[in-house]
């Protein structure tokens, strides 16, 4: 429960700088604990990002509580698209033959 009361301090706190910040309007207090959850959120969101890499090694598994994709997911699901993969038509582009003759007109 002290990890909710500490969260909670800290939106208040964050809440309060943002009132005075902006001169401490009446009536914006959900605007402004709302925009301050929404800032701690993210503050603790990068901070989690910068923690070590929970994975020991190409052989190491996934566990519950920390998930590891795996490696296939990476690799290519299909082929590279080609001419005829560009519209519904099918038509290429044309060839020099169509190019010359299309100049000759």
């Amino acid at each position: 429960m002290s990890d909710n009361n500490s969260l909670e301090d800290r939106i208040r706190q964050k809440a309060h700088d943002i009132w005075e910040r902006e001169g401490r309007p009446e009536g914006r207090e959900r605007e402004h604990w709302d925009m301050a959850s929404e800032l701690i959120a993210q503050h603790d969101n990068a901070a989690m990002t910068r923690g070590p890499n929970p994975s020991h090694g190409p052989d190491d598994v996934a566990t519950r509580d920390q998930p590891v994709e795996p490696a296939f997911i990476a690799e290519n699901q299909g082929e590279v698209p080609g001419l005829t993969d560009q519209g519904e038509q099918g038509n290429l582009a044309p060839s020099h033959q169509n190019q010359r003759e299309a100049a000759e007109r």
